[in-house]
């Protein structure tokens, strides 16, 4: 018996120094991770049961059975799915399309740019200067070093593999022979408009050394501003602009002693060796009469995106070798890119950076190997490479309503001009702007979630003050 009081004594003790499972559930549910859980379900709880888009209080409302809470979770992703998917289709249809083409009518609103152009003389060399410096050379071979600075001078992609091999000048001298031999250019320019000044602007393009007029974009190509390592645009470079009350407005140059090519082209843009272009003989009178075609851009428009609009101004300049951007120069930069993919160096009449090589015969001889790619933008295999050349947002093409080429006894002549004035215009304006995405996407989270802005404004509440009050009335 003694022994029987003494193991229950000892039972009884244990029993009173063992702790309770009871313990610990309470220590459990007083602990901070348990206290911090409990707290996140009821403000979450608290969040869905006040918010004002639909469906969501259907989630945590009480008595619901765990497939009612399904049915709706499911209901409400779809919703936020079908209202993500369409507001993003709308916003890529502003990113990518925003802008429509129109028509104006009223041909007495506007002015019209009369027409830049280019003319490339046939005679590149003055005979005089060319005699002069064969004298003066320490060159045994006159008649090679003749021939050689002759194919230099009127060099382009078509007769590169006709200059003869010759190493005995540097390429980098190349265009500095070409300028200080060149033939005097000094015709006689006048224009129809009174009161109007323009001049002639040497201008060194892929058919050699060229002279422009009335054109804006020629001087960042003249042997000046290169010869001044300028890069910076120029800020006052005016050109004509002319009205249907002006009439018939015509400019000529006269005595050019020489054949030619002309290139006719917008103010801002410079020919390429793919522009079209016009021939006269010496001994001809040629007579160019055109219209224009104008695209312009409204100025909100203008206040997109180079990506939304797709155009660029000539000061949204991405391109190296130039100060401004024109297509003609894009497709010359896309030109550069493959010369040096192909032989590793460039042709002397574009604008070296860095550590660009000038290509000499050799170089010269190489690139005449891959004359179509070059003149077609196209690899090898005839892929056409994509250079991301786009038009200018304010652009205007000429149109020849009349092209005469007669014979002329008083010298070589060019006259062009404007006889019929365009009736209408384009405008590329805004038809879907950022106040339409925003009224897009708004009642695709209305019709879907019956939401509004001020439940994207309860979001926020409740991602900041009232998440903030809350932690602080239940820590």
């Amino acid at each position: 018996m003694a022994l029987e009081r003494v193991f229950r004594n000892r039972v009884h003790n244990d029993f009173l120094h063992t702790p309770k499972r009871g313990s610990f559930k309470v220590k459990k549910k007083n602990s901070f991770t348990h206290r911090l859980k409990q707290n996140c379900k009821r403000y979450m709880k608290l969040c869905l049961e006040t918010s004002s888009i639909h469906g969501l209080n259907h989630l945590v409302a009480a008595g619901r059975h765990p497939l009612e809470v399904i049915l709706w979770l499911i209901i409400v992703g779809l919703s936020v799915f079908g209202s993500f998917y369409l507001s993003q289709t709308t916003w890529s249809r502003y990113q990518s399309s925003p802008t429509v083409i129109s028509m104006d009518r009223d041909m007495f609103a506007w002015n019209t740019t009369f027409p830049c152009v280019t003319i490339c003389p046939d005679k590149k060399l003055d005979k005089g200067k060319l005699e002069a410096y064969l004298r003066n050379s320490p060159e045994t071979n006159k008649t090679e070093l003749e021939e050689f600075i002759r194919a230099v001078a009127n060099a382009t992609y078509d007769n590169f593999n006709d200059i003869p091999d010759y190493d005995k000048i540097p390429p980098e001298d190349y265009v500095d022979l070409m300028l200080n031999l060149s033939a005097v250019f000094a015709p006689t320019l006048t224009v129809g408009v009174t009161g109007v000044i323009m001049q002639i602007v040497p201008t060194i393009t892929e058919m050699g050394l060229c002279y422009a007029v009335n054109c804006k974009a020629a001087v960042y190509n003249s042997p000046w501003y290169r010869k001044a390592n300028k890069w910076k645009p120029i800020k006052h470079n005016k050109t004509l602009y002319i009205h249907p009350l002006d009439g018939e407005v015509f400019a000529q140059v006269v005595n050019l002693s020489t054949g030619y090519s002309v290139f006719l082209h917008e103010p801002q843009e410079v020919p390429d060796l793919v522009s079209r272009h016009y021939h006269s003989t010496e001994g001809f009178y040629m007579k160019l009469y055109v219209t224009a075609v104008t695209v312009y851009t409204a100025p909100d428009a203008a206040k997109l995106s180079i990506a939304q609009r797709r155009c660029r101004f000539p000061h949204e300049n991405n391109l190296k070798h130039n100060s401004i951007y024109t297509y003609a120069m894009c497709r010359m930069e896309c030109r550069i890119k493959l010369c040096l993919k192909y032989c590793k160096c460039i042709p002397h009449f574009y604008r070296n950076i860095g550590d660009e090589k000038i290509c000499d015969t050799k170089g010269l001889k190489c690139l005449a190997e891959y004359k179509e790619s070059l003149f077609r933008l196209q690899d090898i295999d005839g892929k056409k490479i994509n250079c991301d050349c786009l038009p200018l947002c304010d652009d205007v093409n000429y149109v020849i309503q009349s092209n005469a080429l007669q014979p002329w006894f008083m010298g070589t002549n060019l006259q062009w001009g404007m006889v019929t004035y365009p009736r209408m215009r384009f405008r590329r304006d805004i038809i879907f702007g950022f106040t339409d995405v925003l009224v897009a996407v708004g009642g695709m989270a209305g019709l879907f979630l019956g939401c509004s802005v001020l439940s994207f404004m309860e979001i926020i509440y409740f991602l900041t003050l009232r998440l903030v009050c809350y932690a602080r009335t239940h820590q």
